[in-house]
């Protein structure tokens, strides 16, 4: 399983679109003896079927907006089936949305792409050692928006149906139109009438809204 207890350098597996990036990532970070990057992933699902013949590694780095699944997808796919799996989240996004559902798909850790190597070398080794690695950057958008509202507001129901919550989790988590209906194999009119539905009855008009409510009154 990925994330168990190792001994020896922390292996690393990191999925990245980008080939240039790709490969800088995979040179950098093995100039280091602490680390061994023992493979590379162009697309999600290339990750996911390799872990099904391989014990896998201590930590996944990865990117967010790739071909077919995105990063946040593959990170709830990989903690659901290896919960002890450390993700690192390595992006361009510092949208408090994004980063806020990254967290919640099982993310230990957000770091921007413009980290320095030595710094994104430790921030690796710390996430490996039950550290929870966030750039300063990140770090501060996501404080101003837990703050932004003030004290938690208690727990509230307001009428949601058990679909209309499946479909509120899906939005706090970014997912689109069409992926909500290839998600619940419904239609794109049926998943926009869900989400039409569930704006009136939380009495929002945007997805920034609806998400900061749905957080910070802990309806999902």
């Amino acid at each position: 399983m990925i994330g168990g207890a190792r001994s020896g350098p922390t292996t690393l597996v990191i999925v990245e679109d980008q080939k240039e990036v790709r490969e800088g990532l995979v040179y950098l970070l093995g100039l280091d003896p602490r680390v061994r990057v023992v493979a590379s992933f162009e697309r999600a699902e290339g990750l996911l079927a390799w872990l099904r013949t391989t014990a896998g590694p201590d930590i996944v780095l990865m990117d967010i907006h790739l071909p077919g699944m995105n990063g946040i997808d593959a990170t709830r796919a990989l903690q659901s089936a290896h919960p002890a799996g450390i993700v690192l989240i390595l992006t361009i996004f510092e949208e408090p949305d994004t980063i806020l559902a990254a967290f919640r798909a099982g993310a230990k850790g957000y770091i921007l792409k413009n980290t320095r190597p030595d710094a994104l070398l430790e921030q690796i080794l710390s996430a490996r050692d039950e550290g929870s690695p966030i750039s300063p950057t990140v770090a501060r958008r996501l404080l101003d928006e837990l703050r932004r509202d003030g004290q938690d507001a208690p727990a509230a129901d307001y009428g949601l149906t058990a679909r209309e919550r499946e479909v509120l989790r899906d939005i706090v988590d970014g997912l689109t139109y069409r992926e909500l209906a290839e998600r619940h194999h419904i239609a794109g009119s049926t998943a926009k009438k869900h989400m039409l539905h569930i704006y009136q009855k939380l009495n929002v008009s945007s997805k920034a809204e609806i998400v900061r409510k749905a957080l910070d009154e802990r309806l999902v």
